[in-house]
């Protein structure tokens, strides 16, 4: 499925990025003035179209179209960029930062490492049966700059790309779960497992689609586009299995069929 839109996408051997930390702020010296303190957080931070979050990242999951931030409704400042009343600006001086017209390329840089891509039972399966993949893919929320203003940037895990290495891809919100947190027996179909048709060795792998946040100071902020990130690949052993009746165990027949 193409996606429409802004994504910046990153490999699999992508490192850990660095995180810059908050410049500290206090009292300036001279007549006891001081810094003032940012606007109370707001949890209700407004999301394009009037969205809650959850609606957000739900409709953003593979349409990029609704990621672009809005301003609250009546007018008001998107949450995080308040500002307080100032003499009228030079018309020839430069225009102050505004962090709410980030998108996605200017925070690409606090993206989280790839996870891993797990196949179960044990990175084997049978020709003809489901074998499950599991995504290790969370929150991840990191300190930095946007155009030398501190935020906080988090990334949001909304959907997944598997390619399952014959050709065959998938695309889901899940991250997938193994069949023990399912409470289901192995070689149960699952939204992200896959059944390969023949034996061999087959290379899996994923692409996670990150929707990002940022937060100035006053409450969340929704950042255009989508982030994409490779999982490194896993290879998966297929094998043929063959079943037969019998009339002994292997333990009481060590020479029998299957054994």
């Amino acid at each position: 499925m193409q996606n429409k839109g802004s994504s910046v996408s990153i490999g699999a051997t992508r490192g850990e990025s660095s995180t810059p930390t908050r410049p500290q702020t206090g009292p300036r010296g001279g007549g006891g003035s001081s810094v003032v303190p940012p606007p109370a957080r707001n949890p209700d931070a407004f999301y394009p179209g009037q969205r809650t979050r959850e609606e957000w990242l739900a409709e953003c999951a593979f349409n990029q179209a609704c990621a672009g931030a809005i301003a609250a409704p009546g007018g008001a400042p998107i949450p995080g960029t308040e500002q307080a009343e100032l003499p009228p600006a030079d018309p020839a001086a430069p225009a102050a930062p505004d962090p709410t017209t980030a998108t996605i390329q200017d925070v690409a840089q606090f993206a989280p490492a790839p996870p891993a891509i797990v196949g179960e039972p044990g990175g084997m399966g049978v020709v003809g049966m489901p074998t499950n993949f599991v995504v290790g893919a969370e929150e991840h929320t990191v300190q930095g700059d946007i155009f030398d203003i501190p935020v906080t940037v988090r990334f949001t895990p909304v959907s997944y790309a598997f390619t399952y290495g014959d050709g065959a891809t998938r695309e889901t919100r899940t991250a997938g779960r193994s069949w023990d947190d399912l409470g289901v027996p192995q070689f149960t179909a699952t939204a992200t497992s896959h059944s390969y048709g023949a034996a061999g060795e087959y290379e899996a792998a994923a692409t996670i689609r990150y929707a990002a946040e940022a937060d100035a100071g006053g409450g969340w902020f929704p950042i255009a586009g989508l982030l994409e990130v490779d999982t490194p690949t896993t290879v998966i052993r297929i094998v043929d299995v063959e079943t037969a009746l019998v009339q002994r165990t292997c333990d009481e027949d060590p020479s029998g069929p299957g054994c």
